[in-house]
């Protein structure tokens, strides 16, 4: 079964303009992520699996290799699980 990843229960994400802020409650901090980390965030917190996101990536930005597509993605998901910000399910 494809995995995903869900925000952590003391985040809140706002989508603002150019891009969207990851609130952590329990922290008391917060992390900027540009419109493609903002496009990422919308699609997870909609329930989209990793999978899917790598197809809508894909579509959005055609001239990318895929393989750079799939890292990068793994690469924020795996840095914004690490600070708490998503929890993987």
């Amino acid at each position: 079964m494809p995995h995903t990843y869900h925000l952590a229960d003391d985040v809140r994400f706002t989508e603002v303009n150019h891009g969207g802020v990851l609130l952590s409650r329990r922290a008391g901090q917060y992390r900027q992520v540009n419109a493609s980390g903002t496009r990422i965030l919308r699609l997870l917190v909609d329930g989209e699996p990793v999978d899917g996101i790598v197809e809508h990536l894909q579509k959005l930005y055609p001239d990318v290799d895929a393989a750079q597509i799939t890292r990068d993605l793994h690469q924020l998901l795996d840095d914004l699980a690490a600070e708490g910000v998503l929890v993987r399910v």
